[in-house]
């Protein structure tokens, strides 16, 4: 019988998940707020924000393949903390006039998330077999959704009361402490004396359809995920006017999450997960379409809640599916760290395609343009939810 307790090395990276959760939220959901608060044209600020943001995530990602494949992934790791501490100290310093600073602040923020998320990728790859990775993805999902039901509440106060640069002192402090953490991570056992072969990778994804099929997911995944946390913020900021109630609703719909969350980590077992997703299209787009038929913050706060269950549910098998299939036999031992990269350069496009619509919308329309480009962000959901009910039939059998 296969141990089913969390390792020391596994408990340390959700916890590392739920710290980068918090900063994320600063530094991108309430961020984009104080954005907004201050930019003549909000959605063309954001979305620079956002190009910009996943450009330099990108082009980090190709940069460190060959560290992470080569040396010891928690050196690497530890790597994050500089461009966050210096994107903290930047928003310190600059106040208001972060605004004149849009692009900058966006490349180091993604720099950062480059460093944060290729060698924790890599990490949980080798540190969690196939059997406890739904029960470790579940858990991690459920303690970031935890961390948000209070998180949100306390920044959304900070903000309104003008008190923005005092977050950024206190993530500073929690990048300390997580400095410490770091040092009690085992070594990461994979090493390779060779370097990086996209090459060879991309001869393995020619040579095995359900990775092609994961990567065409991981696009569509890229722009209609990494989109929507983004709309649905500035509707909120839109629709009800202040930060305090933004923080409320994302901490009473985080709620929702950590419950779908460790119910799916727990009890979900991989040959439901088709039905699973099934029923979280229908949801979707009921929701969606509720919306649609009558904009008022009744039904919007409906597509929040679905936001909150039923596509939080698709993402977490969409995450199993990914880590599971960097497992199988598909993807070498060698190829791994290239697994990661070409994941990553997959959902960069549907993100840069994303947001280019999205500073189209906020040069020449509104907010009414808006909510049709949620359609079209819900119909690149139903379609990630389609082609992962086949991947996750595929990938049992691997």
């Amino acid at each position: 019988m296969p141990q089913t307790n969390l390792s020391r090395d596994q408990r340390l990276m959700i916890c590392f998940s739920a710290m980068r959760n918090i900063a994320d939220l600063f530094l991108g959901t309430f961020l984009i707020s104080f954005l907004m608060h201050l930019s003549a044209n909000e959605i063309v600020s954001v979305s620079m924000y956002r190009l910009f943001e996943y450009l330099a995530t990108c082009a980090g990602f190709f940069i460190l393949a060959n560290w992470c494949k080569r040396y010891n992934k928690v050196a690497v790791f530890a790597l994050n903390l500089i461009p966050k501490i210096a994107l903290l100290c930047a928003i310190i310093f600059l106040g208001d006039r972060v605004v004149e600073y849009i692009i900058p602040l966006g490349l180091l923020y993604g720099i950062g998330a480059a460093m944060y998320h290729l060698p924790m990728n890599t990490m949980v790859g080798e540190k969690v077999d196939n059997y406890k990775m739904g029960r470790f993805i579940g858990t991690k999902s459920a303690v970031n959704y935890a961390v948000k039901i209070i998180s949100p509440i306390v920044l959304g106060f900070f903000i309104d009361t003008g008190s923005y640069t005092q977050m950024a002192y206190t993530l500073l402090i929690m990048s300390c402490v997580e400095l410490v953490m770091i040092f009690f991570m085992s070594p990461s056992r994979h090493r390779s004396c060779k370097n990086t072969d996209f090459i060879g990778f991309w001869r393995c994804m020619l040579r095995f359809p359900v990775v092609r099929r994961m990567f065409a997911s991981e696009v569509l995944r890229g722009f209609g995920l990494g989109l929507l946390g983004t709309v649905i913020t500035m509707y909120t900021v839109y629709m009800f006017k202040t930060d305090l109630n933004l923080g409320i609703f994302t901490t009473v719909f985080s709620g929702c999450s950590v419950a779908t969350s460790w119910a799916l980590g727990r009890f979900g077992k991989h040959k439901y997960y088709p039905y699973i997703l099934v029923g979280a299209m229908v949801a979707i787009l009921g929701a969606m379409t509720l919306f649609v038929w009558q904009t008022v913050p009744a039904t919007f706060l409906i597509y929040n809640f679905i936001y909150a269950t039923a596509i939080v549910l698709l993402d977490q098998i969409c995450s199993v599916n990914m880590f599971k299939l960097s497992r199988s036999k598909c993807v070498t031992k060698n190829h791994k760290v290239e697994y990661f990269v070409f994941r990553d350069f997959a959902l960069f496009i549907g993100r840069w395609i994303g947001f280019t619509g999205l500073m189209y919308i906020g040069v020449f329309g509104g907010y009414e343009w808006l909510r049709w480009y949620l359609v079209i962000i819900t119909a690149a959901l139903l379609s990630v939810g389609a082609m992962s009910v086949k991947l996750s039939r595929n990938i049992r059998g691997r």
